[in-house]
């Protein structure tokens, strides 16, 4: 009885890892299917763009993409993967520099006066001034709203706030603050004493 009990044990587990096998196999595929290096997507863009691209050492991912295949995206779509992943684009002295997000601050990213237009993910700096609010007041209301990656300043003097972030979220920042920025003429502190030169 014992034999035949385990007799049917290792044909039940014999079953069972035949099943298995193609499903683990199905399962590596469609995890891979689609998956490209970021070098590789960018060499793609650069090819269809013909813009040259600097890669940073430490921009490493694998970027899945589905529905489209991986190597056909154009440089807006390329913007959004490189910030889902951590990363960043600006172009600079002819070159596309692709860097970690943390970076792009330091970066000459492109001052957006509202007249232009750019890809959604493009990270730009953008200056909003401020009429009848505290521009200072509203940088602790708006700070949350903004990634890591991103720079929100108050300059009190001019009543006005310095963002760099990606377009479409300087655009969504821009809207609150108009929704905001409501009732009587605000007065900024006097700031003579700045603007003398020092000595």
């Amino acid at each position: 009885m014992r034999a035949h009990l385990r007799t049917a044990f290792i044909g039940a587990i014999t079953v069972l890892a035949l099943i298995a096998s193609p499903c683990a196999g199905a399962q590596s595929e469609a995890s891979s299917a689609g998956a490209v290096s970021v070098e590789k997507l960018v060499t793609a863009v650069a090819k269809r763009t013909g813009k040259k691209f600097l890669i940073d050492p430490r921009v490493r991912a694998d970027v899945t993409v589905i529905g489209q295949d991986p190597t056909s995206v154009d440089y807006a779509t390329l913007l959004l993967i490189l910030r889902i992943h951590g990363f960043s684009a600006v172009e600079q002295g002819g070159y596309v520099q692709v860097v970690p997000d943390a970076n792009i601050r330091q970066m000459p990213v492109p001052l957006a006066t509202g007249k232009e237009s750019y890809p959604d993910a493009e990270y730009v700096s953008r200056l909003i001034a401020v009429k009848n609010a505290s521009a200072a007041q509203l940088v602790p209301i708006l700070r949350p709203l903004l990634p890591q990656s991103a720079h929100l300043v108050a300059f009190p003097c001019k009543n006005t706030l310095l963002l760099v972030d990606s377009f479409a979220n300087v655009k969504r920042i821009e809207q609150i603050v108009r929704g905001l920025d409501t009732g009587g003429a605000y007065t900024p502190p006097s700031c003579d004493g700045m603007e003398k030169p020092s000595g």
